[in-house]
């Protein structure tokens, strides 16, 4: 729902709900049934005046999980958020969030376990797990210029009862074992953004970001599955209906690890993609073609659970066709 606007005054609110009946069959089956029940309101009020807007907003939600043969869950917590922007220059501002998250833990972090051949991995769930929550503090300069636009972001969150996902070291069914564990958990982290007009219709795209996490007792342990510092490095040229967009992506190592997991290697892969856009009455077609990996370049991404015994894709190529009436 829409609120009618009151001056410097406008907002949302709205509810949201959830009824899932979850069932898997066969020996493979990784959870016994479980009924979930959610519910959440929400909403978000913003305050804006010629030099300045503030906002904030809450979401509380409640969740409910009935499995067979084991104890009913029920987690209720509330996330809220509040905002400022503030001009600093002609087309440019900072901005500052504060964030306070809540999450219950998902169907599958609490009652998995089992082979899970898709992720290569024995599950172990947790059904003790207590809800997810967080407090986290964003700053931001922004620039909206016509021939420039850029962005620069650094973030700190503090966890508590963090749920993550932890090899454990061993093997069960030949596959390795992972256990859903919680822990307090840091991560920080920055990232930016630029786009700058070189000549006419070309642009420049540039990008970066890193982010560390580990968790805040027991030695400071690194946390699992969490990105290297990556850079992009691309060009956007577009010509009324048609876009070409080649990109270059970089990856540096990842040698920050958690118990048992293994290190990645850095690397540079290229990708192209192209459209073109063409009206027609009320319809709009798409076509477009992305070609991946040019170089045909062997790598891992540190976020795969396969990662060890699977690589990324190899040099490839997509075509896709959409139509949007209107």
């Amino acid at each position: 729902m829409d609120q009618r606007r009151r001056g410097p005054w406008s907002g949302r609110f709205g509810t949201w709900g959830l009824q899932r009946n979850y069932k898997t069959r066969g020996e493979e089956a990784l959870a016994p049934p479980v009924d979930q029940t959610a519910f959440a309101l929400f909403g978000l009020e913003e305050f804006s005046w010629e030099r300045a807007r503030f906002q904030f907003g809450g979401r509380w939600e409640t969740n409910r999980y009935s499995p067979d043969g084991l104890r009913e869950r029920r987690f209720s917590g509330l996330s809220a958020s509040a905002g400022a922007m503030l001009p600093l220059w002609k087309d440019g501002a900072l901005v500052a969030n504060y964030i306070h998250s809540y999450r219950a833990p998902a169907l599958e972090e609490l009652y998995n376990y089992g082979p899970h051949p898709g992720n290569l991995a024995f599950e172990i769930g947790n059904p003790d797990l207590k809800r997810e929550a967080g407090d986290g503090v964003e700053v931001s300069l922004r620039h909206q210029g016509k021939n420039l636009r850029a962005e620069a972001n650094l973030f700190r969150y503090q966890m508590h009862d963090f749920v993550y996902f932890q090899p454990a070291g061993g093997f069960d069914a030949g596959l390795p074992v992972y256990f859903y564990s919680q822990a307090d958990a840091r991560f920080a982290g920055a990232e930016a953004r630029v786009q700058a007009r070189l000549r006419g219709p070309l642009w420049l795209l540039a990008g970066f970001d890193y982010v560390d996490a580990n968790l805040t007792a027991g030695g400071r342990m690194n946390l699992p599955r969490i990105p290297p510092a990556r850079g992009r490095l691309g060009l956007d040229w577009f010509w009324k209906g048609l876009s070409v967009r080649p990109e270059l992506l970089m990856v540096n190592r990842q040698w920050q690890l958690a118990p048992h997991e293994t290190p990645t290697a850095g690397y540079a892969v290229a990708h192209l993609n192209a459209s073109y856009t063409l009206t027609r009455g009320h319809t709009l077609h798409t076509f477009n073609v992305t070609t991946f990996n040019l170089g045909n370049r062997l790598y891992r991404n540190h976020l795969s659970f396969v990662k060890d015994v699977a690589p990324e894709m190899g040099r490839g190529i997509r075509f896709a066709y959409t139509v949007r009436v209107f």
